[in-house]
């Protein structure tokens, strides 16, 4: 009777853990406009974002572990092999914010890999609520973003592009990390913007881009712009679905307003550059370095350095299991990342280290992929763009897959792939009735 009793104890208290993870996951982007405003406004950085998503991770590997031991021990033998690189480094100079500095890395890295494994065990646990729990936290997030880009657009927060003299452009509001913004607001916008053109009239869509491309300029880097552009015509386009690698009617229907589009947004960046000073700098990028220079913003500098001190200043150890920002102590400039992710990958956790974030993300564009080309296929077309999108973009920029901003927002969103995989959403449309809210996971077997 007893052990019944501790038993009961223990499902509630589990049951518990699965709702704190979710409305974590589901508060995240607050979390990081507190430490935006902290920082902004008062000067302090209370770290308040990394303790509010360390605990996140730490709940998430017992939960992991409370299922499926053997997945909890390989994502902790993934950390155990990342983390090579930062004691070496940690032995070498005994700097213990480097070291800090790389762990919190690891986690990053990590985040999205973790929120798709534990996803995957609810999606066989206990389907219907954490199918809701999933899309829930996603448009948690565009309200969070939406708030973000209002105390942008009111001035609020922190500004874009400076030049002096009282110049500025765009803001990203109270989220710190502006190319971290840019790919969180791709995905969380790509999906609102995927689930609007399939549920809801077309008048509806239309107001939703236009607010995404306000919110792009609101921000007016390269990354939020370009987004809000290619998002707001390539939904419907990847929403032809198996049709998708065919030339249709209504492809050639939307060639001619995105180039129009395209244009008006060149020259309309083109008149802000100049009116705040930026198009000179442009101008001297372009004759000096061509048009790579302007898309990496000279990042492609520190490419050849860090590459070169990767091939033949590093052993064979660090070209493998990395050398963490410990690396930057070898470059001329103190230099510690190239601000590319396959770069910074490469240099900070070595091969391996590059290899299994590459397989991840190869893994989950592959499968979007391949269940886009689903005639009845929901959340697939939205999240096979996203994934597409952010795999160019981490080429030529840096935190997309290292990012604390972005890492939750990735993992959930991709982790409907394993409903649509299961087949579990066409089933419970046609014959499962909807729980009631306030069951939570009652058929896991805790």
């Amino acid at each position: 009777m007893q052990s019944e009793l501790i038993k009961a104890r223990n499902d509630k208290f589990i049951v518990l853990l699965h709702h704190v993870v979710m409305w974590l996951m589901a508060g995240y982007l607050l979390s990081d406009m507190i430490s935006g405003f902290s920082l902004m406004t008062f000067g302090l950085d209370l770290k308040f974002s990394l303790i509010y998503k360390t605990p996140l991770f730490g709940i998430l590997l017992l939960l992991i572990g409370r299922y499926r031991f053997k997945l909890m021990l390989a994502i902790l033998g993934v950390i155990v092999v990342l983390m090579i690189a930062p004691v070496l480094s940690y032995i070498k100079v005994l700097n213990p914010g480097m070291f800090f500095f790389d762990f919190g890395y690891v986690i990053k890295l990590l985040m999205p890999i973790t929120i798709f494994i534990y996803f995957y065990i609810m999606s066989i646990e206990s389907a219907e609520w954490s199918y809701r729990w999933a899309q829930r936290i996603l448009w948690v997030c565009f309200f969070s973003l939406c708030l973000n880009f209002l105390f942008a657009g009111m001035g609020m927060g922190q500004i874009t592009y400076s030049t002096g003299g009282g110049n500025s452009a765009g803001s990203t509001g109270f989220i710190y990390a502006g190319n971290e913004l840019g790919a969180a607001f791709l995905v969380v916008f790509g999906y609102a913007l995927h689930k609007v053109w399939n549920d809801r009239p077309r008048f509806v869509y239309l107001m939703l881009s236009a607010l995404t491309v306000i919110c792009g300029l609101i921000v007016a880097t390269k990354t939020t712009m370009l987004a809000a552009i290619i998002l707001v015509f390539m939904v419907p386009i990847v929403n032809e679905r198996q049709n998708l690698y065919r030339f249709t009617k209504f492809k050639a229907k939307l060639i001619i307003p995105l180039v129009v589009v395209l244009v008006a947004l060149f020259i309309s960046v083109l008149e802000i550059l100049d009116s705040i000073g930026l198009l000179g700098r442009f101008q001297f990028l372009y004759g000096k370095f061509g048009i790579m220079g302007i898309i990496w913003s000279s990042r492609d500098v520190f490419i050849k350095e860090l590459m070169h001190i990767y091939m033949y200043q590093s052993t064979v150890i660090e070209q493998l299991f990395g050398q963490g920002i410990g690396i930057g102590l070898k470059h001329s400039g103190g230099k510690g990342s190239a601000e590319v992710d396959f770069v910074d990958l490469l240099i900070w956790f070595g091969f391996i280290g590059l290899s299994i974030c590459l397989a991840f993300y190869s893994f989950l564009l592959g499968l979007a992929g391949k269940l886009t080309l689903r005639v009845n296929s929901v959340h697939a077309p939205g999240i096979f763009l996203v994934n597409g999108l952010l795999f160019m973009l981490s080429g030529f920029s840096g935190h997309i897959w290292i990012s604390g901003t972005l890492g939750i927002a990735v993992g959930v969103i991709n982790s409907l792939l394993w409903y649509e995989k299961m087949d579990f959403i066409k089933k419970n449309a046609s014959n499962k009735k909807v729980q009631s809210e306030g069951q939570g996971p009652h058929n896991c077997q805790l």
